[in-house]
Protein backbone atom coordinates (compact mmCIF):
# COMPACT_ATOMS: atom_id res chain seq x y z
CA UNK A 1 0.00 0.00 0.00
CA UNK A 2 1.34 3.42 -0.99
CA UNK A 3 0.57 6.47 1.08
CA UNK A 4 0.82 9.74 -0.84
CA UNK A 5 2.60 12.60 0.86
CA UNK A 6 1.07 15.17 -1.47
CA UNK A 7 -1.84 17.28 -0.37
CA UNK A 8 -4.97 17.37 -2.42
CA UNK A 9 -6.17 20.45 -4.25
CA UNK A 10 -8.55 21.37 -1.45
CA UNK A 11 -5.83 21.21 1.16
CA UNK A 12 -3.52 23.38 -0.91
CA UNK A 13 -6.21 25.96 -1.42
CA UNK A 14 -7.02 25.93 2.25
CA UNK A 15 -3.34 26.31 3.16
CA UNK A 16 -2.83 29.12 0.68
CA UNK A 17 -5.93 30.87 1.97
CA UNK A 18 -4.71 30.55 5.54
CA UNK A 19 -1.29 31.90 4.60
CA UNK A 20 -2.85 34.82 2.75
CA UNK A 21 -5.07 35.58 5.72
CA UNK A 22 -2.10 35.56 8.08
CA UNK A 23 -0.16 37.82 5.71
CA UNK A 24 -3.06 40.29 5.62
CA UNK A 25 -3.34 40.28 9.39
CA UNK A 26 0.39 40.90 9.72
CA UNK A 27 0.28 43.80 7.27
CA UNK A 28 -2.70 45.35 9.05
CA UNK A 29 -1.01 44.91 12.42
CA UNK A 30 2.23 46.47 11.20
CA UNK A 31 0.31 49.34 9.61
CA UNK A 32 -1.47 50.00 12.91
CA UNK A 33 1.81 49.90 14.86
CA UNK A 34 3.52 52.31 12.46
CA UNK A 35 0.46 54.56 12.40
CA UNK A 36 0.52 54.77 16.21
CA UNK A 37 4.25 55.44 16.17
CA UNK A 38 4.04 58.10 13.47
CA UNK A 39 0.94 59.79 14.87
CA UNK A 40 2.13 60.12 18.45
CA UNK A 41 5.62 61.18 17.39
CA UNK A 42 4.40 63.84 14.97
CA UNK A 43 2.16 65.38 17.64
CA UNK A 44 4.98 65.34 20.19
CA UNK A 45 7.67 66.80 17.98
CA UNK A 46 5.34 69.57 16.82
CA UNK A 47 4.27 70.58 20.33
CA UNK A 48 7.19 69.90 22.67
CA UNK A 49 9.74 72.60 23.37
CA UNK A 50 13.33 71.94 22.44
CA UNK A 51 15.35 70.74 25.42
CA UNK A 52 18.89 71.81 26.24
CA UNK A 53 20.46 68.68 24.75
CA UNK A 54 18.78 69.52 21.45
CA UNK A 55 20.41 72.95 21.51
CA UNK A 56 23.68 71.06 21.97
CA UNK A 57 22.93 69.48 18.58
CA UNK A 58 21.57 72.70 17.07
CA UNK A 59 24.79 74.61 17.77
CA UNK A 60 27.21 72.40 15.78
CA UNK A 61 24.55 71.42 13.22
CA UNK A 62 24.08 75.06 12.20
CA UNK A 63 27.78 75.94 12.19
CA UNK A 64 28.58 78.34 9.38
CA UNK A 65 31.04 75.97 7.68
CA UNK A 66 33.00 72.72 8.03
CA UNK A 67 35.86 74.52 9.76
CA UNK A 68 33.48 75.93 12.35
CA UNK A 69 31.92 72.51 12.95
CA UNK A 70 35.31 70.85 13.43
CA UNK A 71 36.49 73.61 15.76
CA UNK A 72 33.44 73.07 17.95
CA UNK A 73 33.75 69.27 17.91
CA UNK A 74 37.37 69.43 19.06
CA UNK A 75 36.06 70.62 22.42
CA UNK A 76 33.04 68.27 22.40
CA UNK A 77 32.81 64.52 23.07
CA UNK A 78 30.63 63.46 20.12
CA UNK A 79 31.41 62.45 16.52
CA UNK A 80 30.04 64.54 13.64
CA UNK A 81 27.54 62.43 11.66
CA UNK A 82 24.31 63.28 13.50
CA UNK A 83 25.13 66.99 13.38
CA UNK A 84 25.80 66.79 9.64
CA UNK A 85 22.45 65.06 9.04
CA UNK A 86 20.52 67.54 11.20
CA UNK A 87 22.41 70.38 9.53
CA UNK A 88 21.50 69.07 6.09
CA UNK A 89 17.81 68.97 7.07
CA UNK A 90 18.11 72.51 8.43
CA UNK A 91 19.80 73.79 5.26
CA UNK A 92 17.05 72.28 3.13
CA UNK A 93 13.95 73.06 5.19
CA UNK A 94 14.83 75.68 7.80
CA UNK A 95 15.30 75.59 11.56
CA UNK A 96 11.78 74.85 12.81
CA UNK A 97 11.56 72.34 15.67
CA UNK A 98 10.00 69.64 13.47
CA UNK A 99 12.76 70.03 10.87
CA UNK A 100 15.54 69.57 13.42
CA UNK A 101 13.75 66.47 14.75
CA UNK A 102 12.74 64.97 11.39
CA UNK A 103 15.88 62.81 10.88
CA UNK A 104 15.40 61.08 14.25
CA UNK A 105 11.69 60.63 13.50
CA UNK A 106 12.35 58.94 10.15
CA UNK A 107 15.10 56.72 11.51
CA UNK A 108 12.87 55.60 14.36
CA UNK A 109 10.15 54.50 11.94
CA UNK A 110 12.66 52.65 9.77
CA UNK A 111 13.95 50.80 12.82
CA UNK A 112 10.43 49.73 13.81
CA UNK A 113 9.91 48.23 10.34
CA UNK A 114 13.31 46.53 10.47
CA UNK A 115 12.55 45.01 13.88
CA UNK A 116 9.33 43.56 12.48
CA UNK A 117 11.32 42.04 9.62
CA UNK A 118 13.87 40.43 11.98
CA UNK A 119 11.12 39.02 14.20
CA UNK A 120 9.34 37.62 11.17
CA UNK A 121 12.55 36.03 9.94
CA UNK A 122 13.21 34.29 13.26
CA UNK A 123 9.62 33.02 13.31
CA UNK A 124 9.95 31.63 9.79
CA UNK A 125 13.19 29.87 10.66
CA UNK A 126 11.50 28.06 13.52
CA UNK A 127 8.45 27.20 11.43
CA UNK A 128 6.24 28.19 14.37
CA UNK A 129 2.86 28.83 12.75
CA UNK A 130 1.29 29.48 16.16
CA UNK A 131 3.35 32.65 16.56
CA UNK A 132 2.37 34.28 13.28
CA UNK A 133 1.93 37.61 15.09
CA UNK A 134 5.61 37.89 16.13
CA UNK A 135 6.35 40.78 13.70
CA UNK A 136 3.35 42.67 15.05
CA UNK A 137 4.34 42.15 18.69
CA UNK A 138 7.88 43.38 17.99
CA UNK A 139 6.83 46.44 16.00
CA UNK A 140 4.02 47.33 18.42
CA UNK A 141 6.25 47.16 21.49
CA UNK A 142 8.98 49.32 19.94
CA UNK A 143 6.31 51.77 18.73
CA UNK A 144 4.91 51.96 22.26
CA UNK A 145 8.31 52.34 23.95
CA UNK A 146 8.26 55.79 25.54
CA UNK A 147 12.08 55.93 25.38
CA UNK A 148 12.11 55.15 21.66
CA UNK A 149 9.20 57.60 21.30
CA UNK A 150 11.00 60.39 23.19
CA UNK A 151 14.33 60.08 21.40
CA UNK A 152 12.59 59.51 18.10
CA UNK A 153 11.31 63.07 18.47
CA UNK A 154 14.54 64.76 19.58
CA UNK A 155 17.20 66.49 17.54
CA UNK A 156 19.79 64.14 19.04
CA UNK A 157 21.83 61.18 17.87
CA UNK A 158 20.36 58.31 19.89
CA UNK A 159 17.68 57.25 17.40
CA UNK A 160 20.40 57.28 14.73
CA UNK A 161 22.63 55.03 16.85
CA UNK A 162 19.76 52.62 17.58
CA UNK A 163 18.96 52.19 13.88
CA UNK A 164 22.59 51.66 12.85
CA UNK A 165 23.14 49.05 15.58
CA UNK A 166 19.94 47.25 14.54
CA UNK A 167 21.17 47.21 10.93
CA UNK A 168 24.45 45.68 12.15
CA UNK A 169 22.47 42.99 14.01
CA UNK A 170 20.30 42.30 10.96
CA UNK A 171 23.39 42.01 8.75
CA UNK A 172 25.16 39.59 11.09
CA UNK A 173 22.06 37.40 11.31
CA UNK A 174 21.90 37.35 7.51
CA UNK A 175 25.57 36.36 7.28
CA UNK A 176 24.98 33.47 9.68
CA UNK A 177 21.93 32.30 7.73
CA UNK A 178 23.71 32.39 4.36
CA UNK A 179 26.83 30.46 5.29
CA UNK A 180 25.65 27.50 3.20
CA UNK A 181 24.81 29.70 0.20
CA UNK A 182 27.09 31.06 -2.57
CA UNK A 183 29.56 33.72 -1.52
CA UNK A 184 27.81 36.21 -3.80
CA UNK A 185 24.73 36.15 -1.52
CA UNK A 186 26.82 37.48 1.38
CA UNK A 187 27.85 40.72 -0.30
CA UNK A 188 24.69 42.57 0.68
CA UNK A 189 24.84 41.77 4.41
CA UNK A 190 28.62 42.37 4.49
CA UNK A 191 28.29 45.80 2.88
CA UNK A 192 25.36 46.64 5.16
CA UNK A 193 27.41 45.74 8.25
CA UNK A 194 30.43 47.74 7.10
CA UNK A 195 28.39 50.87 6.37
CA UNK A 196 26.17 50.60 9.47
CA UNK A 197 29.14 50.01 11.79
CA UNK A 198 30.92 53.01 10.27
CA UNK A 199 27.83 55.19 10.62
CA UNK A 200 27.29 54.06 14.21
CA UNK A 201 30.86 54.98 15.21
CA UNK A 202 30.51 58.41 13.59
CA UNK A 203 27.19 58.92 15.42
CA UNK A 204 28.02 58.06 19.05
CA UNK A 205 31.01 56.37 20.63
CA UNK A 206 28.77 53.95 22.51
CA UNK A 207 28.69 52.16 19.16
CA UNK A 208 32.02 50.65 20.20
CA UNK A 209 30.29 48.74 23.02
CA UNK A 210 27.46 47.51 20.80
CA UNK A 211 29.27 46.72 17.56
CA UNK A 212 32.28 45.35 19.46
CA UNK A 213 30.18 42.96 21.55
CA UNK A 214 28.10 41.85 18.55
CA UNK A 215 31.28 41.20 16.58
CA UNK A 216 32.86 39.11 19.33
CA UNK A 217 29.69 37.06 19.78
CA UNK A 218 29.31 36.56 16.02
CA UNK A 219 32.88 35.32 15.65
CA UNK A 220 32.49 32.95 18.61
CA UNK A 221 29.22 31.54 17.31
CA UNK A 222 30.57 31.18 13.76
CA UNK A 223 33.68 29.37 15.01
CA UNK A 224 31.60 26.93 17.02
CA UNK A 225 29.34 26.29 14.01
CA UNK A 226 32.33 26.16 11.63
CA UNK A 227 30.79 28.85 9.41
CA UNK A 228 33.89 29.70 7.40
CA UNK A 229 32.17 31.61 4.62
CA UNK A 230 30.36 33.80 7.11
CA UNK A 231 33.62 34.44 8.97
CA UNK A 232 35.42 35.46 5.78
CA UNK A 233 32.61 37.81 4.77
CA UNK A 234 32.50 39.31 8.25
CA UNK A 235 36.28 39.78 8.35
CA UNK A 236 36.20 41.68 5.07
CA UNK A 237 33.30 43.85 6.26
CA UNK A 238 34.99 44.57 9.59
CA UNK A 239 38.22 45.53 7.80
CA UNK A 240 36.34 47.96 5.56
CA UNK A 241 34.54 49.48 8.58
CA UNK A 242 37.84 49.87 10.44
CA UNK A 243 39.41 51.60 7.44
CA UNK A 244 36.44 53.96 7.10
CA UNK A 245 36.50 54.78 10.82
CA UNK A 246 40.27 55.30 11.01
CA UNK A 247 40.43 58.93 9.72
CA UNK A 248 38.08 60.25 12.42
CA UNK A 249 39.46 57.89 15.07
CA UNK A 250 43.01 59.16 14.49
CA UNK A 251 42.06 62.83 14.26
CA UNK A 252 38.86 64.10 15.86
CA UNK A 253 38.31 61.25 18.31
CA UNK A 254 41.96 61.25 19.34
CA UNK A 255 41.82 64.98 20.01
CA UNK A 256 38.62 64.63 22.03
CA UNK A 257 40.26 61.97 24.20
CA UNK A 258 42.95 64.46 25.16
CA UNK A 259 40.60 66.83 26.99
CA UNK A 260 38.75 66.25 30.22
CA UNK A 261 35.14 66.77 29.15
CA UNK A 262 33.15 64.14 31.10
CA UNK A 263 30.64 61.85 29.39
CA UNK A 264 27.00 62.85 29.25
CA UNK A 265 26.05 60.00 31.59
CA UNK A 266 28.09 59.06 34.62
CA UNK A 267 25.68 57.30 37.00
CA UNK A 268 27.14 53.81 37.47
CA UNK A 269 25.13 52.68 40.48
CA UNK A 270 23.26 49.36 40.46
CA UNK A 271 20.08 51.39 40.64
CA UNK A 272 21.05 53.16 37.42
CA UNK A 273 21.57 49.83 35.66
CA UNK A 274 18.16 48.58 36.79
CA UNK A 275 16.53 51.88 35.79
CA UNK A 276 18.15 51.56 32.37
CA UNK A 277 16.22 48.34 31.68
CA UNK A 278 12.99 49.89 33.00
CA UNK A 279 13.50 53.01 30.86
CA UNK A 280 13.83 50.98 27.65
CA UNK A 281 10.05 50.82 27.34
CA UNK A 282 8.77 52.84 30.32
CA UNK A 283 10.47 56.23 30.27
CA UNK A 284 9.26 58.95 32.67
CA UNK A 285 7.12 56.60 34.78
CA UNK A 286 6.43 59.53 37.13
CA UNK A 287 3.86 60.74 34.58
CA UNK A 288 1.58 58.00 35.92
CA UNK A 289 1.38 59.42 39.44
CA UNK A 290 1.75 57.29 42.54
CA UNK A 291 -0.52 54.47 41.32
CA UNK A 292 0.23 54.09 37.63
CA UNK A 293 3.93 54.59 38.28
CA UNK A 294 4.06 51.22 40.04
CA UNK A 295 2.00 49.65 37.27
CA UNK A 296 4.45 50.97 34.68
CA UNK A 297 7.43 49.56 36.57
CA UNK A 298 5.61 46.22 36.79
CA UNK A 299 4.96 46.46 33.04
CA UNK A 300 8.69 46.90 32.43
CA UNK A 301 9.34 43.77 34.47
CA UNK A 302 6.72 41.91 32.47
CA UNK A 303 8.39 42.90 29.20
CA UNK A 304 11.76 41.65 30.43
CA UNK A 305 10.29 38.36 31.68
CA UNK A 306 8.54 37.68 28.37
CA UNK A 307 11.72 38.61 26.46
CA UNK A 308 13.72 36.24 28.68
CA UNK A 309 11.16 33.52 27.90
CA UNK A 310 11.60 34.22 24.21
CA UNK A 311 15.37 33.89 24.58
CA UNK A 312 14.99 30.59 26.46
CA UNK A 313 12.56 29.11 23.94
CA UNK A 314 14.77 30.10 21.03
CA UNK A 315 17.92 28.67 22.54
CA UNK A 316 16.22 25.28 22.56
CA UNK A 317 16.11 25.39 18.76
CA UNK A 318 19.41 24.60 17.05
CA UNK A 319 18.30 26.24 13.80
CA UNK A 320 17.95 29.73 15.36
CA UNK A 321 20.33 29.47 18.30
CA UNK A 322 23.15 31.43 16.65
CA UNK A 323 20.84 34.24 15.51
CA UNK A 324 19.14 34.58 18.86
CA UNK A 325 22.48 34.64 20.67
CA UNK A 326 23.23 37.89 18.84
CA UNK A 327 19.89 39.33 19.98
CA UNK A 328 20.52 38.27 23.58
CA UNK A 329 23.97 39.86 23.51
CA UNK A 330 22.61 43.19 22.27
CA UNK A 331 19.52 43.10 24.50
CA UNK A 332 21.04 42.11 27.83
CA UNK A 333 24.81 41.68 27.67
CA UNK A 334 25.77 45.08 26.26
CA UNK A 335 23.97 47.16 28.94
CA UNK A 336 25.56 45.11 31.72
CA UNK A 337 29.03 45.05 30.14
CA UNK A 338 28.97 48.77 29.33
CA UNK A 339 27.86 49.56 32.88
CA UNK A 340 30.73 47.43 34.23
CA UNK A 341 33.17 49.15 31.85
CA UNK A 342 32.10 52.57 33.14
CA UNK A 343 32.95 51.38 36.66
CA UNK A 344 36.61 50.92 35.73
CA UNK A 345 36.77 53.48 32.91
CA UNK A 346 34.58 56.46 33.90
CA UNK A 347 35.21 58.22 30.61
CA UNK A 348 33.20 55.49 28.85
CA UNK A 349 30.04 56.75 30.58
CA UNK A 350 26.71 55.07 31.18
CA UNK A 351 23.11 56.24 31.27
CA UNK A 352 19.73 54.94 30.17
CA UNK A 353 19.51 56.68 26.80
CA UNK A 354 22.92 55.28 25.80
CA UNK A 355 21.38 51.80 25.75
CA UNK A 356 18.42 52.70 23.53
CA UNK A 357 19.77 50.27 20.87
CA UNK A 358 18.87 47.42 23.26
CA UNK A 359 15.16 48.20 22.90
CA UNK A 360 15.02 46.60 19.44
CA UNK A 361 16.43 43.16 20.36
CA UNK A 362 14.36 43.09 23.56
CA UNK A 363 11.25 43.77 21.44
CA UNK A 364 12.16 40.89 19.11
CA UNK A 365 12.75 38.47 21.99
CA UNK A 366 9.49 39.71 23.54
CA UNK A 367 7.70 38.85 20.30
CA UNK A 368 9.16 35.34 20.34
CA UNK A 369 8.18 34.89 23.99
CA UNK A 370 4.59 36.10 23.46
CA UNK A 371 3.55 32.58 22.41
CA UNK A 372 0.65 30.76 23.99
CA UNK A 373 -2.54 32.06 25.57
CA UNK A 374 -1.13 33.10 28.95
CA UNK A 375 1.97 34.68 27.44
CA UNK A 376 -0.14 36.54 24.87
CA UNK A 377 -2.41 37.97 27.58
CA UNK A 378 0.61 39.07 29.61
CA UNK A 379 2.22 40.59 26.50
CA UNK A 380 -0.99 42.45 25.69
CA UNK A 381 -1.10 43.90 29.20
CA UNK A 382 2.54 45.05 29.00
CA UNK A 383 1.93 46.56 25.56
CA UNK A 384 -1.17 48.41 26.78
CA UNK A 385 0.75 49.87 29.73
CA UNK A 386 3.59 50.98 27.46
CA UNK A 387 1.18 52.62 25.01
CA UNK A 388 -0.59 54.35 27.91
CA UNK A 389 2.66 55.87 29.18
CA UNK A 390 3.61 57.03 25.69
CA UNK A 391 0.18 58.62 25.31
CA UNK A 392 0.59 60.35 28.68
CA UNK A 393 3.65 62.12 27.30
CA UNK A 394 1.34 63.98 24.95
CA UNK A 395 -0.63 65.42 27.87
CA UNK A 396 2.33 66.38 30.07
CA UNK A 397 4.26 69.66 29.98
CA UNK A 398 7.72 69.41 28.47
CA UNK A 399 10.46 68.38 30.89
CA UNK A 400 12.33 71.52 29.85
CA UNK A 401 9.86 74.09 28.58
CA UNK A 402 12.18 76.75 27.13
CA UNK A 403 9.44 77.96 24.81
CA UNK A 404 7.13 78.57 27.74
CA UNK A 405 9.88 80.15 29.84
CA UNK A 406 10.89 82.58 27.10
CA UNK A 407 7.24 83.42 26.42
CA UNK A 408 6.74 84.13 30.13
CA UNK A 409 9.85 86.34 30.19
CA UNK A 410 8.74 88.33 27.15
CA UNK A 411 5.26 88.90 28.59
CA UNK A 412 6.76 90.03 31.88
CA UNK A 413 9.08 92.38 30.03
CA UNK A 414 6.30 94.00 28.01
CA UNK A 415 3.99 94.23 31.03
CA UNK A 416 6.59 96.03 33.14
CA UNK A 417 5.94 99.74 33.86
CA UNK A 418 7.33 101.94 31.13
CA UNK A 419 9.28 104.06 33.58
CA UNK A 420 11.24 101.05 34.89
CA UNK A 421 14.43 99.57 33.46
CA UNK A 422 14.07 95.84 32.80
CA UNK A 423 16.88 93.51 31.75
CA UNK A 424 16.69 89.89 30.52
CA UNK A 425 19.33 87.27 31.23
CA UNK A 426 19.41 83.78 29.71
CA UNK A 427 21.83 81.28 31.27
CA UNK A 428 22.16 77.47 31.24
CA UNK A 429 24.26 75.17 33.41
CA UNK A 430 26.14 73.27 30.71
CA UNK A 431 29.63 72.60 29.34
CA UNK A 432 31.38 75.87 28.63
CA UNK A 433 31.92 74.98 24.96
CA UNK A 434 28.27 75.86 24.23
CA UNK A 435 27.23 79.53 24.06
CA UNK A 436 24.84 80.85 26.69
CA UNK A 437 21.37 82.03 25.76
CA UNK A 438 20.68 79.75 22.78
CA UNK A 439 17.12 78.93 23.92
CA UNK A 440 16.26 82.61 24.25
CA UNK A 441 17.85 83.50 20.91
CA UNK A 442 15.92 80.67 19.23
CA UNK A 443 12.47 81.24 20.71
CA UNK A 444 12.23 84.99 21.30
CA UNK A 445 11.99 85.94 17.60
CA UNK A 446 9.54 83.07 16.97
CA UNK A 447 7.00 83.99 19.65
CA UNK A 448 5.59 86.94 17.76
CA UNK A 449 6.08 89.58 20.45
CA UNK A 450 5.66 93.23 19.37
CA UNK A 451 9.42 93.60 19.70
CA UNK A 452 12.14 91.26 20.84
CA UNK A 453 14.22 92.74 23.66
CA UNK A 454 17.92 91.96 23.60
CA UNK A 455 19.23 89.75 26.36
CA UNK A 456 22.29 90.71 28.33
CA UNK A 457 25.62 89.65 26.73
CA UNK A 458 27.38 86.85 28.64
CA UNK A 459 31.06 86.32 29.32
CA UNK A 460 32.34 83.64 26.97
CA UNK A 461 32.74 80.32 28.74
CA UNK A 462 31.27 81.70 31.96
CA UNK A 463 27.89 81.70 33.69
CA UNK A 464 27.62 85.43 34.29
CA UNK A 465 26.91 88.57 32.33
CA UNK A 466 29.53 90.79 30.74
CA UNK A 467 28.36 93.81 32.75
CA UNK A 468 26.98 93.44 36.26
CA UNK A 469 26.72 97.25 36.42
CA UNK A 470 23.87 97.13 33.88
CA UNK A 471 21.98 94.71 36.12
CA UNK A 472 22.57 96.80 39.23
CA UNK A 473 21.18 99.86 37.46
CA UNK A 474 17.98 98.00 36.48
CA UNK A 475 14.70 98.09 38.38
CA UNK A 476 14.05 94.43 37.62
CA UNK A 477 15.96 91.54 36.10
CA UNK A 478 14.23 88.57 34.46
CA UNK A 479 16.39 85.44 34.44
CA UNK A 480 15.64 82.50 32.16
CA UNK A 481 17.83 79.76 33.61
CA UNK A 482 18.26 76.01 33.39
CA UNK A 483 19.79 74.18 36.39
CA UNK A 484 22.08 77.08 37.36
CA UNK A 485 22.96 76.48 41.05
CA UNK A 486 21.96 79.19 43.52
CA UNK A 487 25.56 79.57 44.67
CA UNK A 488 26.75 80.79 41.27
CA UNK A 489 28.25 84.29 41.09
CA UNK A 490 25.46 85.74 38.94
CA UNK A 491 22.67 84.68 41.29
CA UNK A 492 24.60 85.78 44.38
CA UNK A 493 25.04 89.22 42.89
CA UNK A 494 21.36 89.45 41.95
CA UNK A 495 20.36 88.37 45.46
CA UNK A 496 22.22 91.36 46.86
Amino acid sequence: MTISTQEGPGSNAEGDSSAEGAARRILLGLFAALLFAAGTRVVYMLTKSLVLDEFHSYYPATAVDWKGLMAGLQRDNHPPLSFLIIGAASSALGTAEWVLRSPAFLMGLVEIALVASIAGGVRRRTGDSRNWAAPIWAAALLSASSLHFDYGTQARMYAFLALFVTVCTYALIALAERDDQPTQSMKGPAISFALAATAAFHTHYFAVQYVGTLSVVFVAVALVANQRRALRAFSAAAAVAAALCAPWALTGFRHQLSHALPPGGDDVSLKSLAEGFVQLFFHNVRFGGSTLRLAFIAGAGLVLVIAARGAYLSLQRRDVRARVTLLIASAFAVPVLSWALALVLPRAGFTWHYILPSAAPVAILFAIGARGRIASIAAGLALALAATLTSLHLTQPATEDFRGAVDFALNAYHEAPKDEITRIVSVEWQPALFPQGQPYDYYAPRLGAPSTPEREPMLEGEFTVASLARLRSADRVIVVRRSLPDNQHLLRELAK
